[in-house]
């Protein structure tokens, strides 16, 4: 085989299997597209069947959200006859802070926010609330020289203070 026959079937051969890699990868994992608390059981995914050395997926199945490898049970789900009814059912303070420049500054309020879900859709009861954290401003000054947010009233009439907690 000549030189150029053999370089050439390197070629063809790396595009080939670039192209099987890069197909492998854009596939829709239902581990990573399925989302207990938002996903229908008819959602469709795809599911591997088995892992590569190298953790890449070997070969991939359709399934949908609510199916298992092989179509059997699968995770918690979403039924498509229900639909979730998320409220807010509990917020609590875990931190405040200052976050200043030059000629202002903003004082954010750090709250743990939990969620449930007042028709209790999910097929597993676990999912029926879940908590987030979310950082949000309430407040603001204005003025020179870096004015702090953590003592005082803010622009909207808000008392200042500040824990420095900057996370749930």
């Amino acid at each position: 085989m000549s030189s150029l026959c053999r370089r050439s079937l390197y070629v063809f051969s790396f595009v080939v299997l670039s192209f099987l890699a890069s197909s492998a990868l854009a596939q829709s994992d239902c581990d990573q597209v399925c989302d207990p608390y938002h996903s229908y059981c008819d959602e469709p995914c795809d599911r591997c069947q088995w892992y590569m050395p190298d953790g890449y997926c070997g070969s991939y199945v359709s399934s949908t959200c609510g199916g298992g490898l092989f179509g059997g049970g699968g995770g918690p789900c979403i039924p498509p006859t229900c639909t979730p009814d998320w409220e807010e059912t509990n917020r609590v303070n875990k931190g405040t802070y200052d976050g200043n420049s030059w000629s202002g500054c903003t004082h954010h309020r750090v709250d743990e926010v939990t969620m449930t879900d007042n028709n209790q859709c999910n097929t597993s009861s676990y999912y029926w609330s879940y908590t987030y954290c979310t950082d949000y401003i309430d407040s603001s000054k204005n003025g020179c020289c870096w004015p702090s947010c953590c003592s005082g009233y803010g622009d909207n009439g808000v008392q200042l203070s500040c824990n420095g907690v900057h996370t749930c």
